[in-house]
């Protein structure tokens, strides 16, 4: 009956495993797959010279 105990022990340590790989891959997959913040439509724009700062926002 002992070795019956590990026997489910092991396949319970698999299982555990086997959903912690597969929740590892499925949060690759989503955030590898959202857009990068760097693109080349900026949304703010923020200019420093000799006569101030110049902050520039898109008009919709």
């Amino acid at each position: 009956m002992a070795d019956n105990t590990q026997s489910n022990n092991g396949f319970l340590y698999f299982l555990v495993g086997a959903l912690l790989v597969a929740v590892i891959g499925f949060g690759v997959w989503y955030f590898a797959g959202q857009p990068s913040a760097a693109s080349n439509d900026a949304d703010l724009s923020i200019s420093v010279s000799e006569d101030g700062m110049s902050v520039n926002t898109p008009d919709e």
